[in-house]
């Protein structure tokens, strides 16, 4: 993937929702439909902390369910730091498990920034993993 394409209420959406969630991170997945990303799911926080997150596990099986109805890709998972820049901690990269873009939404300036990165990893139970940036492009 050379770059993660963003409709601008995509964008909106994602920055929305982290703002919401202060002071905890808050986090969630975006899906795409041939390649164009059309929907973001917004998702409970299961840690409620400002400094980790995890998807609500019965939210992540709905969003998957509605996924496959709608015969959608994951483009994506979401979450916010709320006071530091948007690039991976290095619990972020432990707990990867999907080789999918991993965009983070920096609330530690505003407007908030969004950056998005793949990390990959030989195993997915490996602890650390290669950090490789993909280009945000936020059309609209």
């Amino acid at each position: 993937m050379r770059e993660l394409r963003l409709p601008e209420a995509v964008a909106e959406d994602m920055v929305a929702h982290c703002l919401e969630g202060r002071p905890n991170e808050a986090c969630g997945i975006i899906a795409s439909s041939d390649g164009e990303v059309v929907k973001v799911f917004r998702m409970t926080n299961a840690d409620a902390s400002p400094v980790r997150y995890s998807l609500d596990t019965r939210e992540q099986f709905a969003a998957y369910e509605k996924l496959d109805q709608e015969r959608w890709d994951l483009a994506g998972v979401f979450h916010s730091h709320t006071r530091t820049d948007a690039f991976p901690s290095p619990t972020d990269v432990r707990e990867a498990r999907e080789d999918v873009p991993y965009i983070i939404v920096s609330l530690a300036q505003d407007p908030a920034t969004i950056r998005a990165f793949r990390i990959v990893k030989e195993n997915w139970t490996d602890a650390e993993g290669d950090i490789q940036e993909i280009p945000v492009v936020v059309e609209g």
